[in-house]
């Protein structure tokens, strides 16, 4: 695995083959070795060099180019044949120049020992081979500098029950260009030290937590704690009890439909402020309860009056199958809302009866849940009637939304 993980290699180095091989072979080991001493983390920086990346029956120019264009930085192995060579300087150098510029900060020159030629881009870092030194410092810093600016996120090794998990959360954020650590499987033998040099190296963490006991989950959250960096937690159990000091808000609920769209967004809020999304009770967000293929026109002019009341609205009052009948599954939506509205319209008795004491269920098994604003809404004239409970509002027009907001703190 390259330093830099989205390229395939850290440095193309590029040589004149008239030149003694067996030299550039050992000098590029001594540079592997010196840049790995003097790179943070545990990550090799990894080179291209022909002799040891061309394979039988590869097509010389078309790895070549692949090569170079795989790579972060270009080494030009500076003599009087490279300077000669037209190959070298057009095919190789000037590839690398018409992608990053002809005097680009990724381009870096030694002269062979006992050579006479000058760098071909003198604007850009070059040195004599005696001072080698500063050529180890320049990728060094350049390395590190590329680093910096990728996004890496560490997806903790659950146990094997949570494996699929990680899976499918690792899949979803490489899709979307995120650097996943760490490179190495993690499992119970794993040392502290990996876990925490992993860690610190990454942007963000994700703690994955199933129903039953997993210490290597716990270690790798309490290392991450420690740390004192941002880190998410999803899990399989309705009743997550672990929460992060810099982030209070609940864990994500792998069981609702939604929880990558959730974590995905957490992700970006996290690495975009620096820090947890604000607490709950500052949320805008309304959640509906209707029966989709019945009540989809009420719940939509429900919708529409939230909407021009500065509310958000979830889910998107659209037909389509029932969401509702395994209401567990939407949990981390409710924690996440500030109040909870039934419609309560031309859906049969039975459906609206069970949502309701599915609700109610909830409520009293979930602290996050039960702290919610909820109301029922009724059409004009309302089928059916109904009383409100406590800390319940009944919505009939209008003018019954402003206390509800109110309530559940949309409106200040």
């Amino acid at each position: 695995m390259p330093f830099l993980p989205k390229h395939e290699f850290d440095i193309f180095v590029s040589y004149a083959h008239d030149d003694d091989r067996n030299w550039v072979e050992a000098f590029c080991k001594e540079l592997e070795t010196e840049l790995f001493s003097s790179l943070p983390g545990r990550d090799r920086p990894s080179l291209f060099l022909d002799k040891h990346d061309l394979r039988a029956g590869d097509d010389i120019n078309s790895t070549i180019a692949r090569g170079i264009d795989a790579s972060a930085l270009f080494l030009a192995i500076v003599s009087t044949k490279y300077r000669a060579s037209a190959y070298c300087m057009r095919e190789e150098l000037g590839r690398f120049q018409k992608t990053h510029g002809e005097a680009s900060n990724r381009i870096f020159q030694i002269i062979r020992p006992k050579s006479v030629a000058k760098p071909p881009v003198p604007e850009s870092l070059w040195v004599d081979y005696g001072d080698r030194a500063r050529l180890i410092d320049g990728f060094a810093a350049r390395l590190t500098q590329l680093r910096r600016e990728l996004v890496q996120i560490y997806i903790a090794w659950p146990g094997r029950a949570a494996e699929k998990d990680r899976h499918w959360i690792e899949s979803e954020f490489r899709l979307q260009k995120y650097v996943i650590r760490p490179y190495d499987v993690f499992n119970e033998y794993a040392r502290d030290e990996d876990i925490r040099s992993e860690l610190k190296d990454s942007d963000l963490s994700i703690h994955i937590f199933g129903v039953e006991p997993d210490p290597l989950a716990d270690r790798q959250f309490r290392i991450a704690c420690e740390l004192g960096k941002p880190a998410l937690i999803v899990t399989r159990n309705p009743e997550e009890p672990r929460r992060h000091s810099l982030d209070p808000t609940p864990a994500i609920y792998l069981a609702d439909p939604n929880a990558m769209r959730h974590l995905v967004e957490r992700v970006k809020l996290n690495l975009s402020s620096g820090g947890a999304p604000p607490p709950s009770d500052s949320a805008r967000s309304v959640f509906l309860l209707y029966k989709p293929d019945q009540d989809w026109r009420c719940a939509d002019d429900l919708t529409q009056m939230l909407r021009d009341r500065g509310a958000d609205v979830f889910p998107p009052a659209d037909p389509y199958p029932d969401p509702f009948l395994e209401l567990d599954a939407h949990v981390d939506d409710l924690r996440q809302s500030a109040g909870v509205v039934l419609c309560w319209g031309d859906a049969p008795n039975e459906w609206l009866d069970g949502v309701d004491r599915k609700l109610s269920a909830l409520r009293m098994r979930d602290k996050r849940v039960g702290q919610l604003t909820r109301a029922k809404y009724f059409v004009e004239p309302p089928p059916k009637e109904g009383r409100a409970g406590r800390n319940e509002f009944i919505i009939r027009n209008e003018q019954d939304l402003e206390p509800f907001l109110k309530a559940a703190g949309v409106l200040r």
